[in-house]
Formats: C-alpha cells, structure tokens, sequence
C-alpha cells in the first residue's frame, strides 16, 4: 500500500508539472524533456527518439506478444488565446509514464511500447506514430481518454465506434467583384454560399448513411464591409462528423458534387481543401469482450455506452493497423466539459486508468 501511495503520488506530481508547461500540438518539446527525464529518473526502459515523438519500451528476450500503449501530450488555446491544458493531455501522458513505472523490474513475458504521441487535436499525431505497429509488429495497442460527465473512476467501454471520423473542409469561390450598384457586371458567389448552406440539411437526410451524420458551419465568408463593391470572393468552412467514416465520405462527395455543379453553372471557380482529418475510433466487438472479463477479473468497476461520442481522435489511425481498444474513464458528474476554461485533469482517474491498462496487459 506504501508503494502504491507513493507511485500515485509520482504520477500526481508529474501530471501537475505537465499542466504548467503546456504546449501546441506539434511543438511539444518541454514536454517531452519533462516526461523523458522522469522516464530516466525512476526506470531502465530503453526511450527511442523519433523526430517530433518518442517512446520507451520494456524489452524481454523472447519475449511473445506485443503490446503498445499510447498517450497524447499537447495543449489546446483557451478564450484568452494562451495554451492550456484543457483536454487533459497532461493527465494522459502522466499515466502512462506511471504504467512505465509500475512495470519496472517485472517479467510479464511480453514486449511492451509506450507511445508518447504529439498533435492529437490536429490529427496528424495519431497517423505519424502508428506507424510504429508495422514496423514493431505490434500486436495490440490501448489509449484512453478522460469522461467528463460519466462517474469518477469508472472505465467507460463502446463497442463499434467510440468516436466519430471528422474532418474540416474549406470550399473558395472565386467570381468576379463589381460595383455594387452594377451587381449583374460581376459575379458574386454570396449567392452560391446561400444556396449551399440551405442544400446542406437536405443532404444530411439521405437515407444512404448508415449512422449519425453531423455538419457543422464554422465560418460563411464574402467580401468585405466595402458597401460599393459587390465581392467577388466567398468562402464556408465545415466540420463534416460521423459515425461511420464511409458516410463522412459520402456526404463529402455529394457536398462538393453540388457546389461543383452550381460553381459551373455560374462560372464561378471553385478550390476545395481539407485540414485536420480523424478517422472513426472502432473497437471490435471480440476485443472489448475480451478486455470486460479482464476488468471484471480484477475488479474495475466499468460501464457501457449505447452511441458514439461525437468528438473525433487520432487513435482511430492505431485501430486500423492493429486490436486493442480505445476506453474511457469518467472524470465525474460534475466535471468541467473539456476544452472549457474551468476543466482541469482530476487526479482521482489516475488510479482507475492505471488499473485498466494493467488489466489489459
């Protein structure tokens, strides 16, 4: 029990040191100093630098399965346009330096990774690191998350999609500015935005899509406040979400198919681009089945969701190459939601989220 106090306490200490040190997606370069001369401090893993990322492994001669385990490590901007922990990254990458300090000196007759990935609100950490499986061979690979709103300490399991496939999309119109008193001398795309933004829920009811599908309007922009001038710019930008990643990209391709149409009807020239892209995070019903009779086996108190969340996470590039199963642990009924300004890590998941992990190994 001494030990145990004592090692939560470590990981306490080093969540708290991460949360002061927050870091852009990308950028996280006093975290990773942080988190690998903690590593170097209390084990004798072996940590592997890779450009932008590393991870640390227990290694066993002839070792059979391997295993991999994965945390996040960057920051988001809060209202006040300064970086902060508001997703819990600090707690998860806290964790998982405390799962390296909690198998020190063990044998468990496996190979063990530990991925300390970069960029997970951008989605381009998950794809970079997971290639790691493939050139491991790595058998399966765990992340969690924490829940706010679910009950403190309480691994939280959906089988199928945990959390949804999203991706931005930018459509740029480019038609032709005019005075504003002469609007038929140009051509102006404020038009074609209109008609986009009332085409967009009668597209969302195709009964094509097998599961929820969301779009969401980030900006809807033309011209400028110049009240002679009719523009001849617009621009809308979206979130396309879903349940299932084959109806993100069906309702992307009938999206673009329709201003495509209209641009060219109109001689309007149309680009479209794409950012921050994220797979459908999907647990395979036989894993989570597997992993249920390992909680249980070690009494972990667990529930199960009915639908997806509708956030999106770069795991869903791991889950692709490799089983394993992505989990979450409540952070309580009352918990600040994430990437507000009041939420913060609650240290009491680390005890829960430690015992998941080590039941899943």
């Amino acid at each position: 029990m001494e030990t145990e106090l004592r090692t939560y306490e470590q990981i306490r200490q080093l969540r708290s040191r991460l949360h002061q040190n927050p870091e852009q997606s990308g950028f996280e370069t006093k975290t990773m100093e942080i988190l690998k001369e903690f590593l170097k401090a209390n084990t004798s893993l072996k940590i592997v630098e890779r450009k932008g990322w590393f991870y640390a492994v227990h290694e066993e001669a002839e070792a059979g399965k391997r295993v991999a385990f994965r945390a996040d490590m960057d920051a988001i901007f809060g209202e006040d346009g300064k970086l902060f922990h508001g997703c819990g990254h600090d707690g998860h990458s806290a964790v998982l330096a405390g799962l390296c300090l909690e198998l020190e000196g063990k044998r468990l007759g496996k190979q063990v990774y530990f991925i300390f990935q970069p960029a997970e609100e951008t989605g381009q950490g998950g794809e970079m690191c997971s290639s790691l499986l493939t050139e491991k061979k790595i058998d399966e690979v765990y992340a969690f998350h924490n829940l706010p709103g679910y009950p403190l300490g309480t691994v939280v399991l959906k089988k199928g999609t945990f959390a949804c496939a999203s991706k931005g999309v930018v459509l740029t119109f480019k038609g032709r500015q005019s005075h504003a008193a002469y609007p038929e001398q140009g051509i102006n795309p404020a038009w074609i935005l209109g008609e986009l933004i009332v085409k967009i829920p009668e597209l969302l009811a195709s009964p094509d899509f097998s599961g929820m599908v969301l779009a969401t309007i980030i900006e809807v922009k033309a011209g400028d406040q110049s009240f002679g001038v009719s523009p001849g710019d617009g621009r809308i930008s979206l979130t396309l979400r879903a349940e299932k990643l084959e109806d993100l990209n069906r309702f992307e391709a009938s999206l673009i198919s329709f201003a495509k149409k209209r641009a060219s009807e109109q001689s309007v020239g149309l680009s479209v681009s794409f950012t921050d892209e994220f797979p459908d995070t999907v647990n395979k019903s036989e894993v989570m089945e597997r992993c249920k009779t390992c909680l249980r086996d070690q009494n972990v108190p667990f529930l199960e969701i009915s639908g997806p969340l509708r956030w999106s996470e770069d795991f869903g590039w791991y889950l692709k190459k490799a089983d394993g199963m992505f989990f979450g642990v409540g952070a309580g009924e009352g918990c600040p939601g994430l990437h507000t300004r009041d939420y913060e890590f609650p240290d009491e998941v680390i005890r829960t989220a430690l015992a998941a992990m080590k039941a899943f190994l």
